[in-house]
């Protein structure tokens, strides 16, 4: 499904920043105009570096873009669960035209290394963009999280899915609809537990990659969770009516150690 896309890029745009108190507020810093890009035709990821003027998306023997398959990943012990605080909130979804992202009104925490990280936004990707051993899932959830201080270094927390079981937490999102097009109004969504989107969060793949969408800046630690979600054929079928096929090819690995929680 072709989709042009003259707005701003997907979670790597930052449109929002989330304070506490229900508060959302412009991170003017941090929104990147991305201009046109699409997942098939002329202005697919192949032309990302002309369509979208993003050269950080260009083939490199040298990059870190992402996605990438997750496989001879290297066992280390000093990967330790994720330290998130998340609170029950609301979340407003909208569309900006090749994604359905989601915004919540509370302040979501992560620390990485004693450094502050806060929750702009979730959004997902069908099918899954990371595939774990040449195996594809049928979504990915991208929660994305910015560094306080810095407010440039990203961690998006991955969450693949196969078909199987309805998800309750989708379920959530779904039980007002989605937002079909970038023209469509935003919706709000009353108190949902962030914490249920995600599974065994001591349980992780990590590297050092990209923005999956232009301007494709190196600037993301990935922590893709080991244990795949499920959803069921019907809640798919809803989300891949809306964004289609938005997940982009896989990239070249050139020489990244992809890192994992000991078992």
């Amino acid at each position: 499904m072709r989709r042009a896309y003259g707005l701003l890029a997907a979670a790597s745009a930052l449109l929002l920043a989330c304070w506490p108190g229900g508060q959302a507020q412009t991170n003017s810093s941090a929104v990147v105009a991305a201009g046109d890009f699409a997942y098939t035709g002329d202005d697919g990821p192949a032309f990302w570096a002309q369509s979208a003027h993003a050269p950080a998306c260009a083939p490199s023997p040298t990059g870190r873009q992402s996605p990438i398959d997750i496989s001879r990943a290297v066992p280390d012990r000093r990967l330790t669960p994720l330290d998130l605080d998340l609170q029950k909130t609301a979340v407003v979804l909208n569309n900006p035209g090749y994604n359905v992202r989601a915004v919540p009104a509370i302040l979501q925490k992560l620390t990485l290394n004693g450094d502050p990280y806060k929750m702009i936004e979730f959004h997902f990707h069908t099918l899954s963009e990371h595939t774990v051993g040449g195996r594809q899932g049928v979504m990915e959830l991208h929660a994305v999280f910015v560094d306080e201080d810095t407010e440039t270094q990203l961690a998006v927390i991955g969450v693949i899915y196969k078909l199987g079981k309805p998800n309750p937490f989708l379920q959530k999102l779904l039980v007002n609809g989605l937002p079909q097009k970038s023209t469509s109004p935003r919706i709000t969504v009353g108190s949902i537990d962030l914490s249920k989107a995600f599974t065994n969060t001591s349980s992780y793949y990590t590297y050092a990659g990209s923005l999956t969408t232009p301007p494709c800046s190196p600037t993301v630690q990935f922590f893709i969770l080991q244990d795949w979600a499920e959803m069921s054929p019907q809640q798919f079928q809803t989300f891949h009516d809306v964004v289609g096929n938005n997940f982009r090819p896989l990239q070249a690995r050139n020489g990244r150690v992809i890192r994992q929680t000991e078992k």
